[in-house]
Protein backbone atom coordinates (compact mmCIF):
# COMPACT_ATOMS: atom_id res chain seq x y z
CA UNK A 1 0.00 0.00 0.00
CA UNK A 2 1.52 3.42 -0.94
CA UNK A 3 2.16 5.94 1.80
CA UNK A 4 -0.71 7.64 -0.12
CA UNK A 5 -3.34 5.34 -0.12
CA UNK A 6 -2.08 4.68 3.91
CA UNK A 7 -2.94 8.14 4.78
CA UNK A 8 -6.67 8.03 2.91
CA UNK A 9 -7.19 4.40 4.85
CA UNK A 10 -6.72 6.04 8.02
CA UNK A 11 -8.70 9.28 7.45
CA UNK A 12 -11.74 7.13 6.54
CA UNK A 13 -10.92 5.15 10.19
CA UNK A 14 -10.85 8.36 11.71
CA UNK A 15 -14.27 9.73 9.90
CA UNK A 16 -15.73 5.85 11.06
CA UNK A 17 -14.96 5.61 14.49
CA UNK A 18 -16.39 9.64 14.75
CA UNK A 19 -19.76 8.54 12.68
CA UNK A 20 -19.69 4.99 14.41
CA UNK A 21 -19.35 7.31 17.90
CA UNK A 22 -22.45 9.33 17.07
CA UNK A 23 -24.87 7.62 15.36
CA UNK A 24 -24.21 3.89 16.59
CA UNK A 25 -22.94 1.27 13.89
CA UNK A 26 -27.03 0.42 12.79
CA UNK A 27 -27.78 4.26 11.82
CA UNK A 28 -23.99 5.22 10.58
CA UNK A 29 -23.75 6.48 6.73
CA UNK A 30 -20.89 5.65 4.68
CA UNK A 31 -21.23 8.50 2.53
CA UNK A 32 -21.34 11.13 5.63
CA UNK A 33 -18.11 8.71 6.61
CA UNK A 34 -16.84 9.03 3.16
CA UNK A 35 -17.22 12.77 2.95
CA UNK A 36 -15.99 13.71 6.58
CA UNK A 37 -12.85 11.79 4.86
CA UNK A 38 -12.68 14.15 1.82
CA UNK A 39 -12.65 10.65 -0.46
CA UNK A 40 -15.01 9.30 -2.93
CA UNK A 41 -17.61 6.28 -1.78
CA UNK A 42 -15.63 4.81 -4.33
CA UNK A 43 -12.18 5.09 -2.68
CA UNK A 44 -13.83 4.23 0.47
CA UNK A 45 -14.80 0.80 -0.96
CA UNK A 46 -11.52 0.18 -2.21
CA UNK A 47 -10.47 0.06 0.98
CA UNK A 48 -13.31 -1.05 2.80
CA UNK A 49 -16.53 -3.66 1.28
CA UNK A 50 -18.98 -3.05 3.65
CA UNK A 51 -19.92 -0.93 6.91
CA UNK A 52 -19.45 -4.41 8.69
CA UNK A 53 -16.01 -4.62 7.82
CA UNK A 54 -14.90 -1.33 8.23
CA UNK A 55 -16.65 -1.39 11.93
CA UNK A 56 -14.85 -4.62 12.74
CA UNK A 57 -11.22 -2.96 11.68
CA UNK A 58 -11.87 -0.32 14.10
CA UNK A 59 -12.55 -3.17 17.22
CA UNK A 60 -11.18 -6.17 16.02
CA UNK A 61 -7.68 -6.22 17.35
CA UNK A 62 -8.47 -5.35 20.86
CA UNK A 63 -11.78 -7.51 21.33
CA UNK A 64 -9.61 -10.51 20.20
CA UNK A 65 -7.06 -9.45 22.83
CA UNK A 66 -9.34 -9.18 25.94
CA UNK A 67 -11.56 -12.39 24.41
CA UNK A 68 -8.52 -14.52 24.65
CA UNK A 69 -7.06 -13.55 28.09
CA UNK A 70 -10.19 -13.37 29.32
CA UNK A 71 -10.84 -17.24 28.14
CA UNK A 72 -7.30 -17.61 29.63
CA UNK A 73 -7.99 -16.25 33.10
CA UNK A 74 -11.48 -18.40 33.46
CA UNK A 75 -9.71 -21.48 32.72
CA UNK A 76 -9.60 -22.55 37.00
CA UNK A 77 -7.78 -25.27 38.59
CA UNK A 78 -8.12 -27.63 40.89
CA UNK A 79 -5.23 -26.38 42.91
CA UNK A 80 -6.35 -22.75 42.93
CA UNK A 81 -9.85 -23.38 44.91
CA UNK A 82 -8.01 -25.80 46.75
CA UNK A 83 -5.52 -23.34 47.82
CA UNK A 84 -7.87 -20.34 47.71
CA UNK A 85 -6.16 -18.57 45.59
CA UNK A 86 -9.29 -18.14 43.46
CA UNK A 87 -9.93 -14.76 44.75
CA UNK A 88 -6.39 -13.57 44.14
CA UNK A 89 -6.09 -14.60 40.52
CA UNK A 90 -9.91 -13.06 40.14
CA UNK A 91 -8.84 -9.70 41.73
CA UNK A 92 -5.81 -9.22 39.25
CA UNK A 93 -7.76 -10.43 36.62
CA UNK A 94 -10.28 -7.60 37.21
CA UNK A 95 -7.49 -5.48 37.44
CA UNK A 96 -6.12 -6.65 34.26
CA UNK A 97 -9.52 -6.26 32.53
CA UNK A 98 -10.16 -2.85 33.59
CA UNK A 99 -6.37 -1.56 32.65
CA UNK A 100 -6.80 -3.15 29.09
CA UNK A 101 -9.98 -1.42 28.49
CA UNK A 102 -8.61 2.06 29.88
CA UNK A 103 -5.37 0.72 27.23
CA UNK A 104 -7.90 0.69 24.26
CA UNK A 105 -10.87 2.84 25.77
CA UNK A 106 -12.51 4.18 21.80
CA UNK A 107 -12.46 1.05 21.27
CA UNK A 108 -14.10 -0.81 23.85
CA UNK A 109 -16.88 2.46 23.98
CA UNK A 110 -17.63 1.56 20.10
CA UNK A 111 -18.32 -2.08 20.96
CA UNK A 112 -19.80 -1.86 24.39
CA UNK A 113 -22.12 1.28 23.39
CA UNK A 114 -22.31 1.71 19.60
CA UNK A 115 -22.62 -2.30 17.78
CA UNK A 116 -26.30 -2.56 17.89
CA UNK A 117 -26.86 -4.61 14.73
CA UNK A 118 -22.95 -5.62 14.61
CA UNK A 119 -22.02 -9.10 16.24
CA UNK A 120 -20.07 -6.76 18.46
CA UNK A 121 -23.07 -6.10 19.87
CA UNK A 122 -22.96 -9.53 21.64
CA UNK A 123 -19.81 -9.53 23.06
CA UNK A 124 -20.28 -8.70 26.62
CA UNK A 125 -22.69 -11.86 26.24
CA UNK A 126 -19.97 -13.71 25.35
CA UNK A 127 -17.55 -12.79 28.24
CA UNK A 128 -20.45 -13.71 30.51
CA UNK A 129 -20.79 -17.37 29.03
CA UNK A 130 -16.91 -17.65 29.42
CA UNK A 131 -17.11 -16.22 33.44
CA UNK A 132 -20.40 -18.56 33.78
CA UNK A 133 -18.44 -22.13 32.49
CA UNK A 134 -15.66 -20.55 34.91
CA UNK A 135 -17.76 -20.32 37.92
CA UNK A 136 -19.86 -23.69 37.39
CA UNK A 137 -16.33 -25.39 37.50
CA UNK A 138 -15.63 -23.53 40.63
CA UNK A 139 -18.31 -24.55 41.89
CA UNK A 140 -17.90 -27.82 41.17
CA UNK A 141 -14.56 -28.28 42.11
CA UNK A 142 -15.25 -26.88 45.51
CA UNK A 143 -18.38 -29.20 46.12
CA UNK A 144 -21.16 -26.57 46.42
CA UNK A 145 -22.26 -26.80 42.71
CA UNK A 146 -25.66 -28.57 43.19
CA UNK A 147 -26.79 -25.71 46.18
CA UNK A 148 -25.86 -22.37 43.68
CA UNK A 149 -28.25 -22.47 40.79
CA UNK A 150 -27.42 -21.86 37.42
CA UNK A 151 -29.73 -18.76 36.91
CA UNK A 152 -28.13 -17.51 39.41
CA UNK A 153 -24.49 -18.24 38.41
CA UNK A 154 -25.84 -16.57 34.91
CA UNK A 155 -27.24 -13.68 36.32
CA UNK A 156 -24.11 -13.14 38.62
CA UNK A 157 -21.95 -13.05 35.73
CA UNK A 158 -23.90 -11.05 33.48
CA UNK A 159 -24.58 -8.81 36.28
CA UNK A 160 -20.42 -8.36 36.16
CA UNK A 161 -19.87 -7.88 32.95
CA UNK A 162 -22.57 -4.91 33.65
CA UNK A 163 -20.01 -3.35 36.17
CA UNK A 164 -17.72 -2.69 33.46
CA UNK A 165 -19.98 -1.49 30.87
CA UNK A 166 -21.03 0.84 33.09
CA UNK A 167 -17.49 2.45 33.77
CA UNK A 168 -17.29 2.78 30.01
CA UNK A 169 -20.21 4.20 28.80
CA UNK A 170 -20.11 6.86 31.73
CA UNK A 171 -17.06 7.44 30.45
CA UNK A 172 -15.28 7.53 33.72
CA UNK A 173 -11.94 8.22 34.15
CA UNK A 174 -9.38 5.30 34.54
CA UNK A 175 -8.68 6.47 37.84
CA UNK A 176 -12.53 6.79 38.73
CA UNK A 177 -13.06 3.12 36.95
CA UNK A 178 -10.68 1.50 39.25
CA UNK A 179 -11.71 3.07 42.41
CA UNK A 180 -15.41 1.55 41.64
CA UNK A 181 -13.65 -1.47 40.75
CA UNK A 182 -12.23 -1.89 44.01
CA UNK A 183 -15.40 -1.63 45.90
CA UNK A 184 -17.14 -4.14 43.52
CA UNK A 185 -14.42 -6.72 44.02
CA UNK A 186 -15.17 -6.09 47.77
CA UNK A 187 -18.72 -6.36 47.32
CA UNK A 188 -18.82 -9.54 45.31
CA UNK A 189 -15.82 -11.60 47.03
CA UNK A 190 -17.94 -10.84 50.56
CA UNK A 191 -21.23 -12.60 48.51
CA UNK A 192 -19.38 -15.42 47.27
CA UNK A 193 -17.03 -16.06 50.56
CA UNK A 194 -20.46 -16.46 52.14
CA UNK A 195 -22.54 -18.24 49.60
CA UNK A 196 -19.31 -20.90 49.77
CA UNK A 197 -19.09 -20.82 53.19
CA UNK A 198 -15.70 -19.39 53.72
Amino acid sequence: MSYSSDQTRQRILESAKREFSQQGYRKANLRKIADDAKVTTGALYNHFKNKDVLFDELVKEAAEGLLCKYKEMHSISEGACKDNKMYQKSEEGTDWVTDYIYDHFEEFRLIFCCSEGHEYSHFLDELAEIEEEAYRNMLSLSGKGASVGDFFVHVICSSGLRDIYEVVSHNLSRAEAKEFMQQVKRFRFAGWKEILGQ
